[in-house]
This record gives structure tokens, sequence and C-alpha cells, in this order.
């Protein structure tokens, strides 16, 4: 409850309500345009606009180009794990049920952490490690095995 004025004065700022409108307004118009773009997709296209608006504006905030690499500030791994473990369990559901299977599920999981590091190496030129890079697949895949356990029980 002390953060809830923080997380309103986040409303405030122009580059986070940028992204969260026009976000709403891309999916309101993929909607109408396409059929199949259901209540999922849209949910999860305002949920891509909200991250990078709170990304850019906390960029911003802290003087750092929306491109420009940023210096990296350590973290646990058990506190990491968990954070990707959630991340598994949102992601992977949603993979899962956008792709029509849980197997293409955690194909697109292992997938991102692949284009995380071609980003990492690419374009900010610092080259993630090949133990992080498992690390961080083991640890969506952790999350998402519950979900890919109940669909395959369930059907």
């Amino acid at each position: 409850m002390e953060n809830v004025p923080e997380i309103l004065a986040l409303f405030l700022r122009w580059r986070f309500v940028l992204c969260v409108g026009v976000s709403i307004l891309l999916a309101f118009i993929l909607s109408l345009a396409f059929a199949a773009f259901t209540a999922g997709y849209c949910i999860a296209l305002v949920l891509l606009g909200i991250g990078f608006g709170i990304v850019w504006d906390s960029r911003a905030e802290t003087g750092i180009g929306l491109f420009a690499p940023a210096p990296s500030t350590p973290i646990s791994k058990p506190v990491a794990f968990l954070g990707l473990l959630f991340i598994g369990i949102f992601w992977g559901g949603l993979l899962s049920d956008f792709l029509g299977s849980p197997i293409f599920g955690a194909i697109a999981l292992v997938s991102s952490v692949a284009v995380v590091g071609l980003w990492y190496r690419l374009v900010l030129r610092h080259p993630a490690s090949v133990g992080y890079l498992i690390f961080a697949s083991i640890s969506l895949l952790s999350g998402f095995a519950p979900i890919f356990l109940l669909k395959s029980l369930n059907t």
C-alpha cells in the first residue's frame, strides 16, 4: 500500500501514457481488422506496451538512452530464478495458448532467450554468457512446467 502513490504517479509520465495509449489503439485496430486477433492477443499487446513504457520512462529518468547499454547491476541467482520462474508461468501459458500447443509455447520461451542473447551480442555489443542463457532458459521452463503438466493431463 505504500507504493500506491508511486504507481499512480506513473500514469502522469508522458512516455508511459504514450506507450499504453498506442498499444491500446493498435490492439483495437488489429482486433477490428483481423477476426483472429482476439482478446488474449489484445491483452498481451497492451502488456507489452506497458512494459516498454516502464522501461523507456525509467531509462529516460536516469539519463540513459533507449538503446544505449545500461550499466549492469548484480543480481543474486535465487532472485533471478524466481523472477524468470514467474515470467515463465505467465508468458509460457500465454504462448502455449496462442500457439495452440504447450510444446510450441516451450519452444517460444527458449527462442525468446536466444533472441535476447542475440540482442545483447549484435545491438548492445555485450555478449551474454552461454551459462546465463542456459540458466534463463531452465528458469523459464521451470515456471512453465506446471502449466505444461496441467495442460497435458487435462487433454
